[in-house]
């Protein structure tokens, strides 16, 4: 799988630096809120689903746009998907919180254009497409409700797009620095069954038996980054 993902990076590379030789290059990494909508019953408990914050990374390739009519990117990190589930009883026996994390190899392919720019900095917009890989969860250390999620179920690819934008600050001929903000809904589904019969009641208090409907959970990230870019320019002379 990771060779496969970094052929398709190299690939990409390839193309956006085949024209014109000069790119950027560096790493950006900042704050995500991740949401999932879940569509499954809970039997007699209740459950309000919050945000789960994580921080995620990246390292990325972008072509030079030296004549401001935009932007090809590459760029792959590594992401940690998820919600905060609150579970409780209707008679306050117990309230829990309980985070399902996904963490994932995420590649994501786009492109960026400047609205203008000035000596200090330059406004930007950018719209990509992202394809991710699964690579480990924590679903099997929230024994509480083993028996309402299980791990079996989750989807190891899925995709979905990035849009969003940014401020990058001019600091030399060679490097800037930029701030950006993104969301990131995606696609496909993180994780999908289609119904549990006959489960023990995730209520402590409770033996009663239950049938669970079928569970679809889709990602929702909105991301705040920081980040450097350096460029290697190539320069020709007669």
């Amino acid at each position: 799988m990771f060779k496969k993902i970094l052929t398709i990076l190299l690939f990409a590379i390839f193309i956006m630096t085949g024209k014109t030789q000069s790119y950027w290059f560096g790493a950006k990494g900042g704050l995500a809120m991740n949401n999932q909508s879940w569509g499954a019953g809970f039997g007699n408990i209740g459950a309000n689903r919050d945000a789960m914050f994580s921080f995620n990374g990246d390292l990325f390739l972008e072509s030079y746009d030296e004549e401001k009519k935009g932007a090809l990117y590459a760029q792959l990190g590594f992401h940690t998907r998820g919600s905060a589930l609150r579970f409780f009883s209707f008679n306050n026996d117990f309230n829990t919180l309980s985070k399902y994390k996904f963490n994932n190899i995420v590649l994501e392919l786009g492109a960026k254009k400047a609205f203008f720019s000035t000596d200090d900095y330059i406004p930007y917009m950018i719209l990509g497409i992202r394809g991710e890989y699964t690579v480990g969860n924590n679903l099997g250390s929230v024994s509480q409700f083993a028996e309402i999620v299980n791990a079996d179920y989750i989807r190891k690819f899925n995709y979905g797009v990035t849009f969003g934008g940014g401020f990058e600050m001019v600091m030399s001929e060679l490097s800037n620095i930029f701030i950006e903000a993104s969301i990131q809904p995606d696609y496909s589904l993180q994780y999908e069954h289609f119904g549990i019969e006959n489960v023990r009641s995730p209520d402590p208090s409770s033996t009663e038996r239950i049938d669970l409907p079928p569970t679809q959970v889709r990602n929702l990230s909105i991301e705040v980054k920081v980040g450097f870019k350096f460029l290697r320019k190539i320069e020709y002379i007669d």
